[in-house]
């Protein structure tokens, strides 16, 4: 099982070459790039890779796209969407499974640390900044935009609604179905229970469960990773 499950992954990866090659040259300099740090699956549809990304640890494979997912996703049909316009900055290892949206526009600036994983499909709309730290873990669909997509006016046709930065601590777990919404920060160790939407500072809440219809700390002094 465990050996035809790694040529199954082999094979995978071998369709994605063309893809992965062509991501990494447009994204990397030259000397990053021929180590292909970058591995991306045939199942990926590329809108546009008009910025960069930049690495901490160049190694072949550190970042995958549009691997892995969930039992609820069809494998047959569901692609992973990737725009790069802007920066995406990878601290060190990371994952952004299969049916995931991971749209950076131009001039936004996207980072995160060591151990960055998305399950599969969810969607990370970065307009502006959005900032995640070390040993994050994103369940499936999930919305993480620090912007609202659309502008709205005021009477004088000045914009009210401008993209405002997201902070999004260590060893944070973002359960399933949830909103992250622009002018957000979450503390170190929290949990974001499921179909949570979060939109204020949780900046003082360490290690805390937050949920609810309207978000609040649930419960505090809790650990969920090693």
């Amino acid at each position: 099982m465990i050996k035809s499950r790694k040529i199954s992954h082999l094979f995978k990866y071998l369709f994605g070459l063309p893809k992965s090659i062509y991501v990494n040259f447009r994204l990397l300099p030259f000397h990053q790039a021929v180590k292909l740090p970058i591995i991306v699956s045939s199942k990926t549809k590329i809108i546009s890779l008009d910025g960069k990304v930049s690495l901490g640890k160049v190694k072949t494979g550190i970042i995958r796209i549009g691997f892995g997912g969930t039992e609820h996703i069809d494998y047959s049909y569901t692609r992973t969407i990737l725009k790069i316009d802007g920066v995406a900055a990878f601290k060190g290892r990371a994952k952004i499974g299969l049916g995931s949206k991971f749209l950076i526009d131009k001039e936004a600036y996207f980072s995160a640390g060591e151990r960055f994983g998305i399950t599969g499909d969810t969607i990370i709309l970065c307009a502006k900044k959005i900032t995640i730290g070390d040993n994050a873990r994103i369940s499936w669909q999930s919305i993480i935009m620090d912007s609202d997509h659309h502008p709205v006016f005021d009477i004088n046709n000045n914009i009210i609604n401008t993209p405002t930065e997201i902070t999004i601590g260590n060893n944070v777990w973002i359960g399933a179905r949830c909103f992250i919404l622009k002018n957000t920060s979450i503390d170190d160790g929290c949990i974001i229970a499921a179909n949570t939407t979060v939109a204020k500072n949780f900046s003082g809440a360490l290690h805390s469960v937050i949920g609810g219809d309207s978000a609040r700390v649930l419960k505090t002094d809790i650990r969920w990773y090693n």
